[in-house]
C-alpha cells in the first residue's frame, strides 16, 4: 500500500471515529436497601469519577435517611446531563432523581459531596419547598448543613461552612451561612435541626417553633450566634 493510501486511510478511521457517538453508560446498583440507576447518556465522566459519585451517594444517603426520614425513597435515579447549565438538582417526582451538570465536575474534580447536599433533598422531600411553610434558605442550609456533616471529602474541594459572619449576611442568606448557623445553634440546642426537618416535611414550619426549641425568636438566636462568632466581618 502506497503512504498516501496509508495517510488517506488513517485520516478516514480518525474522522469516522471523531464523528461516531458517544457510548451510552448505565448500570443499576443495591446498597443497603436503597436502588440506584446511574445514567450518563454521553459518557460525559470517566470511570473513577463515575464511582466517586455513586459511592459518595450511598454512603451520604443512607446515613441522612437514617437519621432524618427512614421512609425516604427506596430507589433513586442519577442523571448526567451535559446540556444542564447549573451544577446539580433534584426532581422528586416520580423516583428520586438527582441531575447533574458533568462540566462543573470536570472544572471542579474534588466537588464531589456536591452529592451529599442534593441526596439531603431528596431526605427532604419537603412539600412545599420555596413557600413560608418550606423556605428556600431554611430547605439549602440544612441540605448544606447535611454536607459539612456527611460528606466524604469536603477539605478535599476547599468546601467548608464559615466560620465568620459578613456584614449584610442573616439567617436566612441560605446555603453554607444558614449551614453555619444552623450547626452552631444545634451544638447549643441538640435536636433542633430535626425538629425543624420534621416540622418542613409535615408543612407545619413556622417562625414560633423557633422560640419553642431554643426560646428565643429567631432573629435574637442569630444576634447571639453573631456574637458568638466575634461579630460582623467587613464583606468581601
Amino acid at each position: 500500500m502506497s503512504v498516501s493510501r496509508c495517510l488517506l486511510l488513517v485520516a478516514g478511521v480518525s474522522a469516522a471515529l471523531a464523528m461516531a457517538p458517544a457510548q451510552a453508560f448505565e448500570t443499576t446498583l443495591d446498597r443497603d436497601g436503597v436502588n440506584l440507576t446511574y445514567v450518563d447518556a454521553t459518557d460525559a465522566l470517566d470511570a473513577p469519577m463515575r464511582e466517586r459519585i455513586i459511592d459518595t451517594f450511598f454512603s451520604a444517603y443512607a446515613r441522612e435517611r437514617a437519621d432524618f426520614n427512614p421512609a425516604s425513597p427506596q430507589k433513586a435515579r442519577i442523571t448526567i446531563d451535559p446540556s444542564y447549565t447549573g451544577v446539580a438538582y433534584v426532581n422528586d417526582k416520580g423516583w428520586a432523581s438527582m441531575t447533574i451538570n458533568p462540566g462543573w465536575l470536570k472544572q471542579h474534580p474534588a466537588d464531589v459531596d456536591l452529592v451529599t447536599h442534593e441526596a439531603m433533598h431528596i431526605v427532604q422531600s419537603y412539600p412545599n419547598y420555596g413557600d413560608d411553610k418550606a423556605p428556600s434558605w431554611l430547605v439549602e442550609g440544612i441540605a448544606d448543613f447535611a454536607r459539612d456533616h456527611y460528606g466524604l471529602d469536603n477539605a478535599g474541594a476547599g468546601w467548608a461552612l464559615p466560620g465568620q459572619v459578613k456584614q449584610k449576611q442573616n439567617f436566612d442568606t441560605g446555603y453554607r451561612v444558614t449551614g453555619a448557623f444552623l450547626k452552631w445553634s444545634e451544638g447549643q440546642h441538640p435536636g433542633l435541626v430535626k425538629a425543624l426537618d420534621h416540622a418542613l416535611r409535615q408543612g407545619q414550619y413556622g417562625a414560633t417553633l423557633w422560640q419553642q426549641q431554643t426560646g428565643q425568636e429567631l432573629p435574637a438566636l442569630w444576634q447571639r450566634y453573631v456574637a458568638a462568632q466575634g461579630g460582623y466581618q467587613p464583606a468581601g
